[in-house]
C-alpha cells in the first residue's frame, strides 16, 4: 500500500489517514463521544450484580445444554460463542432478574436486536 499523509501532522503512514499515534487518538475520541451519548454499561444497566448473573446462566446453561444455541428465528445449533440475553430489553423496562434472561449464540442475539418476544425480521 502506498505511503499516504497523516490528516493531522502529515507523517507519511501507510494507514488509510492518519498515523498510528493519530488514529489510536481519533478512535478514543469517537468511543468517548459514543459513551457519552449511550453512557457506559454500567449507567445501561450492565453492573456488576447483572455480570454476576448472567455468568450463572451460562454456566447452568452449558452444564445443562452445552454449547448449542437454541435459535431465534432459526433451528437450535451448535455455538461456542453463547451470550445472555433479554427477553424483555432493559431499553423497554426489562430487568436483570435471572427470570428475565435467557442463552442465544452472539448471531441470534443481535438479529433479534431489542425486538420483544415473537416478533422476527423479515
Amino acid at each position: 500500500m502506498p505511503k499516504r499523509p497523516c490528516l493531522r501532522c502529515g507523517r507519511l503512514t501507510t494507514n488509510p489517514s492518519r498515523c498510528d499515534v493519530h488514529q489510536r487518538e481519533w478512535e478514543q475520541g469517537r468511543q468517548r463521544a459514543r459513551d457519552a451519548v449511550r453512557g457506559s454499561a454500567s449507567q445501561r444497566g450492565y453492573d456488576t450484580q447483572y455480570r454476576r448473573v448472567r455468568s450463572q446462566v451460562l454456566k447452568g446453561w452449558r452444564s445443562q445444554h452445552g454449547e448449542w444455541c437454541p435459535g431465534w428465528g432459526v433451528p437450535a445449533h451448535a455455538s461456542a460463542d453463547l451470550t445472555v440475553d433479554h427477553v424483555i430489553p432493559l431499553s423497554a423496562g426489562g430487568t436483570n432478574r435471572r427470570e428475565n434472561l435467557r442463552v442465544l449464540c452472539r448471531s441470534c442475539n443481535s438479529s433479534r436486536g431489542s425486538r420483544p418476544d415473537g416478533i422476527q425480521a423479515v
